[in-house]
């Protein structure tokens, strides 16, 4: 999906995804993926690959091909995984997703391999991404209001060291598609084996630990135990205390 000349840098990707799904009809049978450029060199994934990865998989509504698992497992959520780097996210985003699910915790979601979604590398069929766009709609007309909360800038730095700026409205769309599939039961995803992704460089000696949270918090959603996620606290400690020295979540 090439975004260059977007006349809505500030949306990112969001714009040409909306554009496209306003306006172009879908297959009910087909799946649809709106992907970076840069998909093969964050992934290693072509689009063989790809292929040949759903067609072997069992039927589902979305298929997941996010790159640094690390980060899925190291946080209970998206949301978790944004406030530790965006301090407050969650409090802020709280407010809108709640006009979709008033019942929502977003501090006791639970997102695992399968169901949380890197940078919108995901395929899926049109019933989802008419389910995503209705609340990234929502998102679009909420932040109209320049004094929007969710118009509030956050610095990004990249992995190679560079930083941007960007929007929180921004990665509020990007959580859109784990939310959805870790609340809904219409929905079903299967996600690529997270052992053979990418990890960040400081992850490369932790792909056992972040195997190990990624299956203590499927048993802890499977369960209800709250030994799993005592468990997963103790773990996810130690793994952020050595990817991401001095920080705590």
């Amino acid at each position: 999906m090439e975004n260059a000349n977007s006349d809505r840098p500030d949306w990112f990707e969001y714009w040409p995804i909306r554009n496209y799904l306003h306006t172009m009809p879908l297959d009910e049978s087909a799946l649809y993926g709106f992907v970076s450029p840069r998909f093969h060199e964050k992934t290693g994934l072509s689009a063989a690959e790809v292929s040949r990865f759903i067609q072997s998989s069992e039927d589902a509504d979305v298929y997941s091909f996010s790159p640094f698992p690390c980060h899925g497992a190291s946080f209970l959520n998206v949301f978790e995984h944004m406030d530790f780097f965006f301090n407050g996210f969650v409090d802020h985003v709280a407010g809108f997703f709640a006009k979709f699910d008033p019942a929502l915790d977003l501090r006791q979601l639970v997102n695992h391999s399968d169901n949380a979604i890197f940078s919108n590398f995901f395929f899926a069929k049109p019933a989802f991404w008419r389910e995503w766009s209705r609340i990234c709609d929502q998102l679009h007309e909420d932040t109209k209001d320049g004094q929007h909360f969710l118009n509030s800038e956050c610095t990004y730095t990249k992995g190679d060291g560079s930083t941007k700026i960007v929007q929180a409205k921004v990665f509020a769309m990007e959580c859109v598609a784990s939310y959805l599939l870790a609340r809904s039961r219409k929905f079903s995803s299967i996600g690529y084996p997270l052992r053979l992704m990418p990890v960040s460089r400081a992850f490369e000696t932790l792909r056992l630990e972040t195997s190990l949270l990624d299956e203590l918090k499927r048993q802890w959603l499977k369960t209800g135990e709250a030994k799993f996620l005592e468990q997963y606290r103790l773990e996810q400690k130690r793994v952020i205390a050595v990817g991401w020295p001095g920080r705590n979540v």
